[in-house]
């Protein structure tokens, strides 16, 4: 059975606008909190099906991610690890956005599913919790200082 992490999140701000901030693939550094760096390793676009980020966090982790899955018109993008330090397989992320039509606000939600071992999944689905989690928690603080 493949591990699953799942956060979600209201935002005080439209949909399109939170897109804005997080739609770009290469851009985590500015919402995600432990991560450094990201840069595009390969010949494409951030934006492009198949483009490969590094993603380096504050900790020295070094992450390849390709980009399987972008929805503008939905708000929604996918990526799996193509490198990781972490042990996992069959590794799916999925970024989504959808509009609260009370208040103009946005649902942010953030899965993960992957396979690991019982060890490793017990430690990782927490961990990535917390981090997602505290991606949310810096949009909904970054969103409520710029309204």
């Amino acid at each position: 059975m493949m591990a699953r992490v799942f956060v979600s999140s209201v935002i005080d701000a439209p949909a399109a606008e939170v897109w804005r901030r997080i739609g770009d693939f290469n851009g985590t550094p500015g919402w995600l909190p432990f991560v450094a760096g990201s840069t595009i390793t390969n010949a494409l676009s951030a934006n492009t099906v198949g483009c490969v980020r590094e993603i380096t966090q504050k900790d020295g982790l070094k992450f390849l991610e390709v980009l399987v899955m972008l929805s503008i018109v939905d708000h929604t993008y996918s990526y799996t690890f193509v490198g990781s330090p972490i042990p996992v397989k069959g590794h799916r992320t999925t970024i989504r956005l959808l509009p609260v039509t009370d208040g103009n606000r946005t649902y942010f939600e953030w899965t993960s599913e992957f396979d690991s071992d019982p060890d490793s999944e017990a430690r990782l689905v927490p961990l990535m919790e917390q981090n997602f989690l505290a991606g949310a928690r810096e949009l909904r603080a970054q969103f409520a200082v710029s309204r």
